[in-house]
């Protein structure tokens, strides 16, 4: 029974109990305190009234602080939680014409991630739980996107604490990794530079983002 409704039940016993005088009510609450205490801790009442209530508090504040508290994911994208489960992410993303449900992942299409860009957001869930998000970036000309994302970033999280030129990567795409660290999650990014999916011009260069509650080293 929880500690709380102990301590609660206790003190309203004694207090039904009580005369209608100011001292008598205030010994039958005393009373009730110091029956909570003996009844979670099996330490003997004290003579004294006042005593024995301050010792009634103490210990239900003891007891209360020392009740596990109800533990939770690690928020990594939004609401999207690190150990989610599939059927809670599905209460929150209903399958519908921007998201598909699949075997290993949930994936989210036309995301706005920020002004004037969008994404794919793929909620990777292998063995029926969160793991990670991967997020893939829609074209924009001239890399403007990936460009404002990593700025975006930066003015939130501060520097990227690496930043590497990556090259022979898929497709002969040559990009930037950047990394930030925040609250328990890891946030990778790889701004392509080059190839038939990014570059300068009018072509589009591509961006990926994954998240994470761990460290993954980023391999494309």
């Amino acid at each position: 029974m929880p500690v709380s409704f102990l301590v609660l039940a206790a003190a309203a016993a004694a207090q039904a109990a009580a005369p209608h005088s100011d001292a008598a009510a205030a010994q039958a609450q005393a009373a009730g305190y110091a029956q909570a205490q003996q009844a979670l801790t099996g330490a003997p009442q004290s003579a004294d009234p006042a005593v024995t209530q301050a010792q009634g508090y103490v210990q239900a504040q003891q007891a209360l602080a020392a009740s596990p508290a109800t533990s939770h994911g690690i928020a990594l994208w939004r609401n999207v939680e690190d150990g989610m489960s599939v059927a809670q992410l599905h209460a929150l993303f209903p399958q519908g014409a921007n998201v598909d449900w699949r075997d290993d992942r949930t994936v989210l299409t036309n995301v706005g991630v920020i002004d004037g860009c969008s994404a794919k957001v793929n909620i990777m869930h292998p063995n029926g739980v969160v793991k990670e998000i991967v997020m893939r970036g829609d074209g924009s000309i001239a890399g403007r996107c990936s460009l404002k994302l990593v700025t975006a970033l930066s003015g939130k999280y501060g520097e990227p604490m690496d930043k590497d030129k990556v090259h022979a990567s898929w497709f002969g795409r040559e990009g930037k990794n950047y990394i930030w660290a925040h609250d328990g999650v890891t946030l990778q990014m790889k701004r392509y530079t080059n190839g038939p999916f990014g570059g300068g011009g009018l072509l589009a260069a591509s961006w990926e983002l994954r998240y994470s509650a761990v460290a993954t080293k980023i391999d494309l």
